[in-house]
């Protein structure tokens, strides 16, 4: 087992060996932060910074962290039972990632996704440890993305070996978080901590306060097959392969070789536009100056002397400048750029917006052009940050399947957990580890599309469901709802379906569904319908027909009889209808004496009511 030491040397390094890559990571955070342009031949003279690399970087980090993500189980042909189990799964990694981007937001830092993007398209690179975690009688899903800039890694054969995230924090920070003895000046003091990774076991280790390990830990991460894994993860944007250079040809190499292949390999988004930016702010800043010149322009005066000097600021509105016979105040021309400078300024935009996005995203029209050319221009930017969406899947599933073999391999009890799924439905599930297991693994993918790809999609969908020449449609609901519009829950959907046909389709259902709308309302008319709900109820009684159990509407209007819920009363219904046998006469009712009379009419025979009868004579 080695000592922290020995781990901390080993990290830093790694840290030494990468430095090159670390390099390429702080210039394009300069571009990203706007740093003023400064450069040899321009000292002494105003520069001027284009704000191009922010305005891109931002629209490039909000396209990919908007993209759609569509989290599958695969279902193929799997009967419906076990389709719920896939939805399961699919809504254990969607309420995670949900209560991490709320933790993340709660600890002052960005939604997982948002800040994945940031890390992806400026620094070319994604990290972090995914696992989960119980402390103090609470379980959580934790995946927390690093900096890539502050951590080291390493890969084995099998994938990820080690990897450590170097960060400076507060002193105080690490005794609350630890329960470490509280010091004097905690505050005021910043200590490196390292918090290291390998296929076993998590170390912590802070050498400004211990020289033994803070955190010593069996993470039990194990993937699909039960083997240990790393529980972090770390990927770079695909934009080239890792490549080794004539260096490597020597038969010389070294570790600091290998550590230089990386800086360029997972590229950033500047990467095509570093030098051709400098130029332009190179060509600006001459501008810039010649621009200024106009304020106050280049003069001179001629006297006898020749020493003659002029008070104050002669162009100012109002100036006055005293001069004797024979003096003159000259303003010279004014400087010009050369010639060749327009074309080459012309050139080095066009390169400019070829490696950024075109200006008709920002809602320029470079020229007068067709809804269509626009409409094609506006296609194009998905482009620039596909590779990055790529890596930002793989990540996303590594993370998701690390969480589901954890919970799989069981020690967590059962997760409650809530979020919206793909098909815009909120849930709230009770996910156990029974309910996950021996399921695919989870598929993530990410598309980032424009508000207007929503109608070409939804418009795709149509044309698959229209009949062909056979006269079906080319693919199933079920398929295009799964496949193509990627809806989260299909079968869910089709439920939702299948229950408004069937409010529509039966004028029974129907008569029930405007009577209940109508009482929740407070409207009279809810009794028209309850009225014309109950004759159909008897129509069904007198055809021999069981009728349904179906409740009365909840709500009544003013003046109908209330049930005790504030609804129609279920004495309203028939007896049959409320399951009352009918009365046998006889056994549950007397024989009825003589003719069927309204209650209260006199006996034949009987006193008048003015107490005289009438005799026989």
């Amino acid at each position: 087992m080695p000592t922290p030491q020995e781990l901390i040397a080993k990290v830093e390094k790694k840290f030494i060996d990468t430095s090159k890559l670390r390099q390429r990571m702080d210039a394009d955070y300069a571009l990203w932060t706007l740093q003023p342009f400064n450069t040899e031949g321009l000292d002494g003279y105003k520069t001027y910074t284009s704000n191009e690399p922010k305005t891109f970087g931002r629209k490039a980090v909000a396209l990919l962290a908007s993209a759609v993500m569509a989290i599958r189980c695969p279902q193929n042909n799997d009967p419906r039972e076990t389709r719920d189990q896939d939805n399961a799964k699919e809504q254990f990694a969607i309420g995670n990632f949900k209560a991490n981007d709320e933790r993340l937001v709660r600890m002052g830092g960005i939604p997982l996704r948002r800040a994945m993007s940031w890390h992806l398209l400026n620094r070319g690179w994604t990290a972090g440890r995914s696992v989960l975690r119980k402390h103090r009688g609470r379980t959580w899903a934790d995946a927390t993305p690093w900096d890539p800039r502050g951590v080291a890694w390493e890969y084995g054969a099998d994938g990820l070996a080690w990897i450590c995230h170097r960060t400076a924090v507060l002193r105080s920070v690490v005794e609350q978080e630890w329960g470490l003895e509280r010091t004097d000046g905690a505050d005021e003091t910043v200590v490196t901590q390292y918090d290291y990774y390998d296929d076993t076991f998590n170390y912590v280790i802070v050498p400004d306060i211990r020289d033994t390990w803070i955190k010593r830990d069996r993470h039990s991460m194990v993937d699909g097959y039960g083997t240990p894994r790393v529980a972090a993860w770390c990927i770079a944007n695909p934009l080239q392969p890792l490549v080794q250079d004539a260096s490597f040809d020597s038969g010389a190499a070294s570790t600091g070789h290998l550590g230089d292949a990386l800086a360029d390999y997972g590229e950033s988004i500047y990467a095509e536009n570093r030098g051709t930016i400098a130029n332009h702010n190179f060509n600006m800043s001459i501008l810039k100056n010649l621009a200024e010149r106009s304020l106050k322009p280049v003069f001179g005066i001629r006297s006898q002397s020749g020493v003659k000097l002029v008070e104050g600021d002669p162009f100012r509105a109002g100036a006055e400048i005293p001069l004797a016979e024979g003096e003159e105040l000259i303003v010279y021309d004014f400087l010009k750029s050369a010639p060749d400078m327009m074309p080459y300024m012309q050139i080095n935009q066009g390169e400019i917006q070829r490696g950024y996005f075109p200006v008709i995203m920002h809602g320029e029209l470079p020229a007068p052009i067709s809804g269509y050319m626009g409409t094609i221009l506006k296609s194009g930017p998905a482009d620039k940050v596909m590779a990055a969406a790529e890596a930002m899947q793989l990540a996303l599933k590594q993370i998701t399947n690390m969480w589901c073999d954890q919970f799989s391999a069981g020690g967590f009890g059962s997760f409650e957990l809530s979020g919206v799924g793909g098909n815009r439905k909120w849930f709230i599930s009770t996910i156990t580890p029974d309910q996950i297991q021996d399921l695919p693994e989870l598929e993530v993918t990410l598309k980032p599309q424009l508000p207007e790809d929503d109608a070409s999609k939804v418009q795709l969908a149509n044309m698959l469901r229209q009949p062909g020449v056979t006269g079906h449609p080319l693919l199933s609901d079920y398929d295009i709802r799964e496949n193509y519009l990627e809806r989260q829950d299909s079968d869910r959907d089709q439920d939702a379906i299948w229950q408004e046909l069937a409010v529509t389709k039966h004028p029974l259902a129907l008569a029930h569904t405007f009577a209940d709308a109508l009482a929740k309302r407070g409207d009279e008319r809810a009794q028209y319908y309850h009225a014309m709900w109950m004759q159909m109820i008897l129509q069904m009684m007198q055809q021999g027909m069981m009728p349904p159990d179906l409740q009365a509407p909840q709500q009544g209007p003013s003046g109908a009889p209330q049930g005790a819920n504030g609804g129609f009363s279920p004495e309203t219904l028939p007896n049959a209808a409320q399951g009352i046998p009918a009365p046998t006469p006889g056994i549950s009712t007397p024989f009825q004496q003589g003719p069927l009379v309204p209650q209260g009419t006199p006996r034949p025979g009987a006193g008048s009511p003015n107490g005289n009868s009438l005799r026989r004579y």
